[in-house]
């Protein structure tokens, strides 16, 4: 019979009073001693009960607290892609093995504000990601805030963190030139289209892809958020270009439905339907939100020189095309991406505002200078 080798198992062999020498098993070291001998049915049920008391949330720690959380509608209420992400840094908060793991601190030590500089050595640990190191503490102080408002602790001692990450894109906007060396480098027009829609209408990746022609009207797109899992609408006023912009990819569209209809007639097979979605690939699909995001990215690298901007960036590149060509306010504008208004005015003033002072300053001195 094969031997199963099971994964930190400590032994201790102890010299007793006769002179012979024992050998006692523990589940991990300084865990509990495991029964029966090693490979015997009854010494596997003893280590795998040992490990499941382990990993059972006590019921007054860290742990404890992020089952709760998960079980709450705060937490099932969130968007799936949200839930999916999370789920990641709810696993490693819950975690009590490891140097720095926090899953088994008692809720006691969580009431003493003394705990932060534990809960700052567990972030740290992905200082070298600082991002990544700020979500992670984000996760923890929901779950903690969480904790709070259910009145199971007395203070939130994750509350407060200042972050890490120090990088600030407000003036991060895709310029006409990335936009057109994106679409030079991009293998299709369907891709090719990505960052243009998503530049004329300040729509996230997931709404992007899942845009529908039945959310375009004549003067707005109407369209349920993901992020809000249909529970908010975003609306999106059309601009003329977004309307010159649309009736370009309809029509690709045709073309390619002609394409792949005729391909399909000489293989005997039946049709393509026509995409329901603004945006499909060359297969006349829908994209799919890490197709999509995939194709972006090797469009990006393709590019001579490689493009250095996010997909997101564009949607304050949509901010800043409201206030040029719509003059828009700083607030009407924050409305529209689901910003706060300060978000709004510091990415105006970075790219906007500025530009048109030192315009505005350069017109002055031509006519300066011609008056003389």
């Amino acid at each position: 019979m094969a031997r199963v080798r099971l994964k930190g198992v400590n032994s201790i062999r102890k010299c007793l009073v006769d002179g012979s020498t024992v050998t006692y098993w523990y589940a991990w070291k300084g865990g509990p001693r495991l029964t029966g001998s090693p490979g015997s049915p009854e010494f596997l049920a003893a280590f795998n009960a040992a490990h499941a008391q382990r990993k059972a949330p006590t019921g007054d720690n860290l742990r404890a607290l992020v089952s709760l959380y998960r079980a709450s509608p705060e937490f099932t209420g969130l968007a799936d892609a949200t839930r999916k992400v999370w789920t990641r840094w709810l696993d490693l908060i819950a975690a009590t093995d490891g140097d720095h793991a926090i899953g088994g601190l008692p809720q006691a030590a969580l009431d003493d504000r003394r705990v932060r500089s534990d809960l700052l050595a567990w972030r740290d640990q992905w200082a070298h990601q600082p991002r990544s190191a700020d979500y992670a503490m984000q996760v923890l102080s929901r779950v903690l805030s969480w904790a709070l408002d259910r009145g199971l602790l007395a203070l939130n001692p994750a509350a407060g963190v200042s972050q890490l990450y120090k990088g600030n894109r407000a003036d991060q906007v895709w310029t006409d030139a990335e936009v057109a060396a994106f679409v030079a480098a991009a293998p299709s027009p369907e891709v090719g289209f990505i960052i243009r829609l998503a530049c004329v209408t300040g729509l996230r990746r997931e709404d992007l892809a899942a845009l529908a022609w039945s959310h375009v009207g004549d003067v707005a797109i109407v369209k349920p958020t993901s992020k809000s899992r249909g529970a908010r609408s975003a609306i999106v006023p059309v601009l003329p270009e977004t309307l010159e912009l649309l009736e370009e990819i309809r029509a690709q569209q045709l073309r390619r439905h002609a394409e792949l209809r005729t391909a399909a007639d000489r293989k005997g097979r039946a049709g393509p339907v026509m995409p329901l979605t603004v945006l499909s690939n060359t297969l006349g699909r829908p994209w799919k939100v890490t197709g999509l995001d995939s194709a972006v990215q090797d469009a990006k690298a393709a590019a001579s020189p490689p493009i250095d901007k996010h997909l997101h960036d564009s949607r304050g590149t949509f901010g800043t095309r409201l206030r040029k060509k719509a003059r828009l306010t700083a607030a009407e504008i924050a409305d529209i991406l689901g910003w706060d208004e300060d978000r709004a005015e510091r990415l105006l003033a970075v790219y906007v505002d500025r530009d048109d002072i030192v315009r505005s300053i350069a017109e002055r001195i031509r006519r300066n200078e011609a008056g003389t």
